[in-house]
Parts: C-alpha cells; structure tokens; sequence
C-alpha cells in the first residue's frame, strides 16, 4: 500500500517557474526529422515566445525528458529487486537497500549529473517536474502559435505531449503522491489521468500529422497507463496496434556527465551495485547480466572489494541508449491484460512465440492466476534494467519486497516501497 503524505508543491513550482522565465537547458544529441538540428546550447529568456524556434524548444523538452529519464529509469533499478547494493556510503547504498525517504536530498532535489555541481546518484523529484513541466509549458506555447508560423506545428505538438504522457506515467507508476504547479497532495492516480489524456491528445496529433513515431511511441504510453488502471480490453487494444520492430530509444553521450547512463556510470564504474543473484545464471539470452573479467581471470571487485561485479551488459558504454517503449513492452501489456480478462490461451501464445523466437520452452499455465504470474516474470526478463518496469510491477502486483539485511554488506533494508513525497516540497523549504 502506499502511504499519504502531507500537501505541498510549492517549492518546486517556484523553481520551474523561474527554469522557464530565465532559460531553456537543451542537450546536444541526435534526432530524427524535424528535430534533428544544431542546438546553441541555451536560449535567452526572451526568445522563447519567437515560433522561429519551436523546433528548438520540443528539442529541449525531450533532452529534459532523458535527462529525467536517466536518473528514474536508473534510479528504480537500484531501488527494486534488480540490484544489491554494493557500497557502503550513504545515500549512494540507501537507494539500493530502500532506504531512500522523503528527507533525503539527493532524491528529493538532486540534478541530472552525475560527478558535477548540482548533480546527484538518481536525483528523482525535479528533473521528472522540470522535464514535466516544460513539457506543459512549450505545448502551450505551440498553441499560441498557427501553422503558418511553425512548421509541422502538429508533429511538434505530438511530440511534447507524447513525451508529458511518460513524465505522467512514472510519477503515477512509482510515487507515493504526486502535486502540480502549486497544487494540493492528489493520488497517484491523478496522474495516470493526466497521463492517459496527454497520449490520447498525441495519438489524434501524430495521427493528423503522419508522425508514425510519436504515433507508435504514444500508442504503448497509452497502453502501459491503461493497464495501470485497469482497463484492460482498451489496454490490450492500444498495444495491439503497435507494429513489430518498432522502438524507441531515450539518447545518452559521454561529452558531459548529464549525458552519462547512469545505470553504466554508477554500477559498472563505480561498482556501487551489482546485479541480483536471482538475475544470475537463468540461461535466459534477454537477461543481459554477466560478471566483470579481469585480466589475470578473476572476476573484478566492485566498489566495496570483497564484492564480485556483476553487471548487466544490456549497456556497454557511458553514451548507451536506454529504451523507452517498444513493441516487446506492447506484446507484454497485451499478454497481461488478455489474460486479466481470462484469455489464457492468446496470453500464452504470445509469450511462447517470443520465447520460441530466443530459443526457450513454451510456458504453460493452469488458472488465471498463472497466467498473470508468468506475464510478470516474462516482463522481469524482457524489460530487465530498463524503464522503472520491475518497481511498477513490484508496487501495483504487491509482489513481495526484499527484506532482511543485504546479504553483501549485512545492513538492513529499510521500509520505502514507493517514491516518497520529498519534505522540502511538503515545507516549501
């Protein structure tokens, strides 16, 4: 269950209100299409009302988006039940043993970077609002100007509201309670709300436009957020129109730690978590884990010496691309919600033929409650250390938590399930 907290979001709408008077951050990165430009770095404050830019501001919504992605994606690896905590510094552990509350400042008001000023290990509150936030804010803007000013103005409109539609999505999936631009403490399901209306809106935009990507990109967005709630014969409709192959990748680089893979950085380099042993040795090619070989043979130490790295190979690199949504998601929330809906049979088709494709054996399940069972673990393999997935499944499924002490460094684990609201917001501090 998740626990209520107190209202407050004060200080954070204060803060983005200011991001979005001053600057717009924007991150070098490639693109397709019509984002695919130069990017100057920042733009003064008092350009953002000039529609000649527009293609610039969509671009920086979505660089705050991976920016918040990174951290949230990375973030709810280490929380869940994917790592162990290797470490023995706090907070760097307590974000892998659950330890993580609503008092401490690297979740609550961390950045996006990693080793510089400002950053943190998984800084989770304000990117996720800023990225939220300017999403809103540039839609907005977009509105005020006509198609005869902005070019692919309704691409571009997709494209900012496919991307608040995820920002949506995560604080609905994974926080204990969610608050907007000043507003009172609200249910997580207040944005899951949000979140089903700003896909729906961009499904009819990239529709209109013939933005295939946003189109696909909103039309599993709309199908995780129906499954979320409930709704499971629209959930399995959505996702039964996303084409094979398709993908969608959140971009990383290594030219500035904002850009970095947190997951690589944080776990691989530093050494600071290492992959569950109940990940470990399933002869299972979709679960990318492996140990770290030394020169001389041994497997290398991670960040406390005694411990042995292992690490998941899914990113090889500081610049690795995290994925966001693909068909493998959509198949997945089909599977689920055909079988919520007692249709074992289709469920288990679709797990077997993937199963089949990367050679394993079919499943196969007696009651509906197996069925649902095996969705969930398919998930835990398919979508391992990536998208917040295993925590969504961990918080909506009331799968059993890891308790005890970490077995690698015998601190107890502590008590946070899902994200609490930070006290800073709560005080307007």
């Amino acid at each position: 269950m998740r626990k209520s907290h107190l209202p407050g979001s004060r200080r954070t709408h204060r803060t983005l209100a200011r991001v979005a008077a001053l600057v717009v951050g924007l991150t070098g990165a490639g693109c397709d299409g019509i984002l695919d430009i130069e990017l100057p770095g920042r733009i003064p404050s008092g350009q953002l009302n000039d529609p000649s830019l527009a293609a610039v501001l969509v671009r920086s919504v979505v660089g705050d988006f991976e920016c918040a992605y990174n951290n949230y994606f990375a973030g709810s690896a280490v929380h869940s039940d994917e790592y162990e905590t290797a470490n023995s510094n706090v907070p760097l552990a307590n974000w892998g043993e659950r330890s993580i509350t609503s008092d401490e400042d690297d979740y609550a008001i961390g950045g996006c970077e990693a080793t510089s000023a400002g950053g943190s290990n998984f800084g989770m509150h304000v990117p996720m609002h800023t990225a939220r936030f300017q999403a809103e804010d540039v839609f907005n803007r977009l509105e005020g100007w006509t198609d005869e000013q902005v070019a692919d103005r309704a691409s571009l409109k997709a494209t900012v509201r496919a991307y608040a539609g995820y920002t949506y999505t995560f604080l609905g999936e994974t926080y204990c309670a969610v608050a907007f631009d000043g507003g009172p403490e609200s249910p997580p399901e207040d944005a899951l709300a949000r979140a089903e209306e700003r896909f729906t809106e961009a499904i009819s935009l990239a529709q209109g436009a013939g933005n295939t990507d946003m189109l696909n990109l909103a039309r599993v967005g709309l199908a995780r957020v129906k499954l979320d709630l409930q709704k499971w014969s629209e959930a399995e409709a959505a996702a039964a129109q996303v084409p094979a192959g398709y993908e969608k990748l959140a971009d990383r680089g290594d030219e500035s730690d904002r850009r970095w893979n947190k997951v690589f950085y944080i776990a691989q380099q530093v050494g600071a978590y290492v992959v569950a042993p109940a990940l470990r040795n399933l002869n299972d090619p979709r679960v990318l884990v492996a140990p770290v070989i030394q020169a001389n043979g041994d497997t290398a130490p991670a960040f406390n010496p005694d411990i042995h790295l292992w690490v998941t190979t899914k990113y090889p690199d500081l610049s690795a691309p995290i994925r966001l949504a693909s068909y493998r998601e959509a198949q997945l929330i089909r599977a689920e919600a055909l079988a919520e809906q007692g249709q074992i049979g289709p469920a288990l088709a679709i797990l077997n033929t993937r199963r089949q494709e990367v050679g394993l054996a079919d499943v196969s399940a007696a009651t509906q409650a197996e069925a649902i069972s095996r969705v969930i673990e398919e998930r835990r393999r398919e979508l391992s250390f990536e998208g917040g997935h295993r925590l969504n499944d961990l918080l909506r499924r009331n799968i059993a938590w890891k308790v005890g002490a970490n077995q690698f460094t015998a601190r107890p684990y502590g008590t946070t399930t899902c994200w609490p609201f930070p006290t800073k917001e709560r005080n307007g501090a």
